[in-house]
């Protein structure tokens, strides 16, 4: 993934956020370190086996998973940050 398709994914998920599956609202660091080891999510960005796991807390849907490989996750976050989007 690329720096224009990871602000693309994050306009994305802005704008459609029940693309992703439904997080608990209450998930602390135990439930990320589960689902991101122990359960197989394919990665959102490119469809390998996502590594991380991130909640989206949307304004209009509520807390979403949001999955990805490592390589993903940090174009995804460095997107984030250059956009300012949370």
């Amino acid at each position: 993934m690329n720096a224009t398709a990871a602000a693309g994914l994050l306009h994305l998920i802005a704008a459609e956020p029940t693309l992703l599956a439904a997080a608990p609202a209450a998930a602390g660091e135990a439930d990320l370190d589960h689902r991101a080891r122990h359960e197989d999510h394919p990665c959102l960005g490119c469809g390998s086996m996502a590594r991380c796991a991130i909640i989206v807390d949307s304004a209009t849907a509520g807390p979403r998973w949001l999955d990805l490989c490592s390589a993903c996750w940090h174009v995804v976050r460095r997107a984030n940050d250059l956009t300012g989007e949370e």
